[in-house]
């Protein structure tokens, strides 16, 4: 059990709080959330979708409070896991560790399919035509090789790619706004503009909250950052602001280079790309270029939080502990093969069972969803019922009920009833897991008691 506790991340040199911040900006990938989800939300809320953000933002602020609370007295790469089983014990710990774990293989696998697809579209549009297949397995080897020799390097080049795609993103809406097609007006901030009132706010709420996954991968980087304690807190925050500001802004662009017709927006599958096909004519493949470095980005900074919390969990025997083996460049090589291994099984096999790549991007991405926003709930109800904390009442009980109730909507939007199939077996898919889980992790836990012993005694060696 020593030599468990031994096992360290140890990069040559530490992430600043820059780094921090440009990873988790990067796994929230600006660009494809904007090529997909923005569709969305516009059928859901029409013009009036850059207050649906906008409270989106209020919202994961909340869950992005509590997770600083922990983050701010004991950074860990364990991050959402190991608060959870601080506050809850060592079955509830074991428990989330596999429900994430399972959760995190299924996103892999919608990263890895969406970088591949969307590179094989993007071909065919020069008529070079190869399987999606093809280029998902040799991107995703590239990538598991380059979250392999180190994170300050896999970081640095998911921060160029998160560069190229803000800049095309900000020069096609600046275009926009500089040259509108009718006056720029106001309207999309008037609550009026919002599609149905509120049920068109509470149809697209839970949309605009799938845009803002992955602002904690910086927590799970803690291991390997400079000044942890200050700095994971601070990219959570900031990343959020930055993002938030950023989406808002795109969005209000977008609305107006389609003269605030909802009609019009509609239509577009992609009004973003077909703004850019307007404004830059023959340079609008700046516009696809966007696209393929935010999948790339964000899948790399995918792979690189959440094996940082699976290693964790293997560390401190919540998982199989030889899954903590770490690499010369002090990687945690074992989880990352693992994410890569598992993750394209499941892009491989769920597009051959599906109707082309993007329907499997949809199904991996919303099964591999819930098991995330059920941590983020944990993670809320971790912070009320921490008892060796006495935060004040707003940190503690405040924004925790508020952050819950926030997840809890968009839960309930991907699990409630009426679903189309197959989508509709997924929460009974996800259900039975975490039941499997649970049963599994109470046996085990009873069974080898001295987790929690690990447990503590890694938690003081973590004190930085």
């Amino acid at each position: 059990m020593e030599e468990n506790l031994k096992i360290q991340l140890k990069p040559k040199k530490k992430l600043t709080a820059f780094d921090a911040i440009s990873s988790t900006l990067a796994q929230m990938a600006p660009a494809a959330a904007i090529y997909y989800g923005f569709p969305v939300i516009f059928a859901a809320s029409g013009i009036g979708s850059p207050l649906t953000l906008l409270l989106a933002t209020v919202a994961i602020t909340m869950v992005g409070l509590s997770l600083t609370n922990f983050s701010k007295i004991h950074p860990s790469s364990g991050s959402l896991i190991k608060y959870i089983s601080m506050t809850f014990g060592d079955i509830v710990g074991t428990t989330a560790s596999l429900v994430f774990l399972i959760g995190t293989i299924f996103l892999a696998g919608s990263a890895f399919i969406e970088l591949g697809g969307w590179t094989s579209d993007s071909l065919a549009l020069y008529n070079i035509h190869i399987h999606w297949i093809v280029p998902t397995i040799i991107l995703g080897l590239i990538v598991w090789a380059i979250t392999v020799v180190g994170i300050y390097s896999s970081t640095k080049i998911a921060a160029v790619a998160l560069f190229i795609e803000v800049a095309v993103l900000v020069f096609v809406s600046v275009l926009v706004l500089l040259h509108p097609p009718a006056p720029l007006s106001l309207k999309p901030f008037a609550f009026s503009s919002i599609q149905n009132g509120i049920a068109g706010l509470s149809l697209a709420f839970p949309l605009a909250i799938y845009l803002f996954i992955g602002f904690e991968n910086s927590a799970a980087l803690a291991e390997e950052t400079d000044n942890p304690k200050r700095n994971t807190a601070l990219a959570v925050l900031v990343s959020i602001a930055i993002m938030s500001v950023f989406y808002i802004f795109v969005n209000y662009s977008i609305i107006q280079g389609f003269s605030n017709q909802i009609d019009d927006l509609v239509k577009s599958t992609n009004p973003f790309i077909d703004l850019s096909n307007q404004y830059l004519g023959s340079f609008s493949v700046l516009a696809i270029i966007a696209g393929f470095t935010s999948i790339l980005g964000m899948t790399i900074a995918c792979l690189n939080g959440f094996s940082r919390i699976a290693f964790n969990s293997a560390r401190e025997g919540l998982i199989y502990r030889k899954l903590s083996r770490v690499s010369k460049w002090g990687t945690p090589i074992g989880t990352l093969t693992l994410l890569f291994i598992l993750g394209m099984l499941a892009a491989i096999l769920i597009g051959l069972l599906s109707k082309g790549w993007v329907t499997a991007f949809g199904y991996l991405s919303t099964i591999g969803t819930i098991p995330l926003l059920l941590i983020y709930s944990l993670l809320n109800l971790a912070v009320i019922f921490y008892k060796k904390e006495k935060w004040p009442f707003h940190k503690k009980y405040l924004f925790p009920s508020l952050g819950l109730i926030s997840i809890l909507i968009p839960i309930w939007a991907m699990v409630q009833p009426g679903q189309p199939e197959p989508v509709s077996y997924f929460p009974w898919i996800v259900l039975a897991l975490c039941v499997v889980s649970f049963i599994y992790s109470w046996f085990t836990v009873k069974k080898k008691s001295p987790i929690s012993a690990n447990f503590r005694s890694l938690l003081k060696k973590e004190e930085l």
